[in-house]
C-alpha cells in the first residue's frame, strides 16, 4: 500500500469509451521502475512493448508511436549531438534502459541529423558503413527530405536507401514499367441505388523483374493505388506466395506547398504488418500514384528482405 492506494484499475493502451482509461502500459513501468513499487515480475515487465502491440493489433487500433515507455519514439534520437552522446553513454539522453520494457533505442536520419546518426542507424541493421560513405548517405537523405521524404518516421524506407547504396546489394526485384487508368462507367440500376452515379474503375499494369525473368500482370482495384498494390503483388506472389501475410494497415497523404494547390507536391506514408512485425515507408512526388508507388514498393522489399527466405534464395541465385 502507497498513500493509501491499494489498486489501480486501467486497460492496455488505455482503451476505452469516451476519454478511455487509465494506460496501464505507463503505469506499470512508472511505478515499479520510477517509485520501486513491485507491480509484475520482470520477465512480464520485459513484455510489456510486445503486449502493447498485440492489444493494439487485436483490437486493429494504430499505436500511438509517442506513448510513453512502449511507444516507436519513446527511445528515439534524432539530432546528431543526442546520437553522439547516446553512442558513448546512455543514460545521457535516456531515463531508462529501453530493453527493460521490451522496447529498443532508435536513431532517426533528418536534416538535423550528423555522421553519428547515420553510423547508429547503419550499425543497428547489422552494416558496417565505412565513414566516407555514411557522409554520402547523409547527403542523400538530405537531398530526398528537400524533395519532401522524410525518414524519422519511415525507418524501413531509410534503410532500403542505405541498402541500395552499398555495392553488393541485390533487390528481390525490379520496377521496369508501371501504368493505372481511371475509367468512369454506368452502374447498372440497381435497389440500392439512389440516382445515376458514376462507378469508376481502377486498373493497373505492372511489370516487374525478379532475377532474370520478369513479370508482366494486370489488377483492378477500388482505386488506382489499391490497383497499383494488387498488380504487383500479383506479379511477385508467383516467385515469393509467403508475401499473401503482409497487408497495410495505415496509409496518409500530406501536401507539403499548399500554394502549388492540385500540383503540390505529396509526401506518402504507409505502414504495413505482417502480424508479427510492424514497419513504416514514404514516398514523395508531385504525382501521388508514384509517390504511392515508392512506399508500397519499399514495403514489399523491406518484407521480403528480413522475412521472406524465397526472396533472399532468389537474391543469391
Amino acid at each position: 500500500m502507497h498513500h493509501g492506494i491499494v489498486q489501480v484499475q486501467g486497460t492496455v493502451n488505455g482503451y476505452g469509451e469516451r476519454c478511455g482509461n487509465a494506460n496501464l502500459c505507463s503505469i506499470i513501468p512508472g511505478l515499479q521502475t520510477k517509485m520501486g513499487i513491485p507491480v509484475v515480475s520482470d520477465d512480464q515487465l520485459n513484455r510489456l512493448t510486445a503486449v502493447s502491440q498485440e492489444i493494439a493489433e487485436l483490437v486493429n487500433m494504430g499505436l500511438n508511436p509517442s506513448q510513453p515507455y512502449v511507444g516507436t519514439r519513446a527511445f528515439t534520437h534524432k539530432g546528431g549531438l543526442h546520437a553522439a552522446a547516446v553512442a558513448k553513454v546512455k543514460r545521457s539522453y535516456e531515463h531508462m534502459d529501453p530493453e527493460t520494457v521490451g522496447n529498443a533505442r532508435r536513431v532517426v536520419v533528418s536534416e538535423l541529423a550528423g555522421r553519428s546518426n547515420v553510423l547508429a542507424a547503419t550499425k543497428a541493421m547489422g552494416l558496417d558503413v565505412p565513414a566516407d560513405a555514411a557522409r554520402a548517405i547523409l547527403e542523400h537523405v538530405k537531398s530526398a527530405e528537400a524533395a519532401g521524404f522524410q525518414y524519422e518516421g519511415a525507418e524501413a524506407s531509410f534503410e532500403m536507401l542505405v541498402r541500395r547504396s552499398l555495392p553488393d546489394y541485390r533487390p528481390a526485384f525490379q520496377l521496369q514499367d508501371f501504368m493505372t487508368v481511371v475509367e468512369t462507367s454506368r452502374r447498372r440500376p440497381s435497389s440500392l441505388d439512389t440516382g445515376d452515379e458514376d462507378d469508376p474503375l481502377s486498373e493497373a499494369m505492372v511489370k516487374v523483374r525478379v532475377g532474370a525473368e520478369q513479370y508482366h500482370t494486370a489488377a483492378e482495384g477500388n482505386g488506382p493505388v489499391n490497383a497499383l498494390d494488387e498488380a504487383l503483388r500479383k506479379a511477385l506472389r508467383s516467385r515469393f506466395p509467403e508475401i499473401a501475410v503482409v497487408r497495410l494497415t495505415d496509409y496518409k497523404v500530406r501536401i507539403l506547398n499548399q500554394e502549388s494547390a492540385t500540383a503540390a507536391t505529396v509526401r506518402v506514408l504507409i505502414e504495413s504488418t505482417d502480424g508479427d512485425h510492424v514497419w513504416r515507408t514514404v514516398g514523395s512526388h508531385t504525382n501521388i500514384i508514384h509517390a504511392s508507388w515508392m512506399a508500397l514498393a519499399d514495403s514489399l522489399e523491406y518484407w521480403l528482405l528480413h522475412w521472406g527466405s524465397a526472396a533472399r534464395a532468389a537474391a543469391e541465385a
